[in-house]
């Protein structure tokens, strides 16, 4: 789960830095922010999902 938390959370901040222009460039004289924002969502979905499931995993009762 932690693996699948960084990685999701480094999409997050790839997306965020081609959202704010700060890499990429236009493609056919159109701007990539709009790409930017949707990877950055995807990454925070990712990220709240895998958060979710540790939690989940962490409040499961233990086995007798």
């Amino acid at each position: 789960m932690i693996p699948g938390m960084l990685v999701s959370a480094a999409i997050a901040v790839f997306g965020l830095l081609v959202a704010l222009g700060l890499i990429g460039h236009p493609i056919d004289d159109q701007a990539v922010s709009p790409y930017g924002w949707s990877i950055l969502t995807v990454g925070a979905a990712l990220f709240v999902l895998f958060a979710f499931r540790l939690y989940l995993r962490g409040r499961r009762s233990p086995v007798a």
